[in-house]
């Protein structure tokens, strides 16, 4: 995958640095009466940015082809229909992650939101890992157009399974800790639906007084889990220290 996002890296960068090129490159674009323009300009800072130049290269990448012969340029890999497999899904790929990390951000999302969020992806990405050893791929749709075009001899498949497999298995352990506290995210989540047996000592007589009170859980039914952590009495202050400990345990919402 570093090749690939290299050569787009370099593809890109000569295309956008130089503004005579760029001018060639969009004219070039106006002549065939291609759908697009023009291409984004590459930033290896903004992950996002990343996906959007991903996208275009791979929608563009005839177009790139014909434009970097007619400059001279060496265009093997965009001619190579196993690099363009790998373009293709990493312009998958790094959608999805793209749509995980819009899921985290946001000044309202709990740590418990964090949690469904990365528990969510980690069953995406088995999902992933099945289908794509069988060439079944309606969640890649980049890799099923090339699938199209090469045919399942050349696509490789079992290849993008493993990277799959890989990625999971670090999903898994830069999040390990999140199953490690399932529980107290269960708590912070519904305390009223909580086993107390199952809970911390400290706070399991607060959490009973707290189950048997019909005010208490009519405002949890109406308020956010954030807000209605403010409605506990002072009376519960293991019930308070608990719910602020969860919520600082990650200071970003940021991948």
């Amino acid at each position: 995958m570093d090749n690939v996002m290299s050569t787009v890296t370099q593809t890109v960068n000569f295309i956008q640095a130089k503004s005579l090129n760029h001018w060639q490159f969009q004219s070039f674009m106006r002549e065939i009466d291609s759908e697009f323009a023009d291409i984004p300009y590459h930033t290896e800072v903004h992950w996002l940015s990343q996906g959007k130049v991903l996208n275009r290269v791979f929608e563009l990448s005839n177009e790139i082809c014909q434009f970097t012969d007619s400059k001279g340029k060496d265009s093997t890999n965009f001619r190579d229909e196993k690099w363009k497999c790998e373009l293709a899904f990493l312009v998958d790929i790094t959608a999805h992650l793209n749509a995980l990390n819009l899921q985290l951000q946001g000044c309202d999302r709990m740590i418990t939101d964090m949690y469904d969020a990365v528990k969510a992806f980690q069953m995406k990405l088995l999902l992933w890992e099945t289908q794509m050893h069988q060439c079944n791929l309606p969640h890649f749709p980049c890799c099923h157009v090339m699938l199209n075009q090469v045919g399942t001899t050349v696509f490789p498949n079992t290849h993008f399974a493993d990277k799959l497999s890989a990625l999971r298995t670090e999903f898994a352990r830069r999040f390990g800790d999140f199953e490690e506290q399932k529980k107290n995210f269960e708590l912070l989540r519904n305390p009223f639906a909580i086993n107390v047996e199952t809970a911390p000592v400290q706070i399991q007589m607060e959490l009973i007084e707290l189950q048997c009170n019909g005010t208490l859980k009519a405002k949890y039914n109406t308020a956010w889990p954030t807000q209605f952590i403010h409605s506990i009495p002072a009376e519960m202050p293991q019930l308070h220290l608990h719910a602020a400990r969860t919520l600082c345990m990650f200071g970003s919402t940021y991948l």
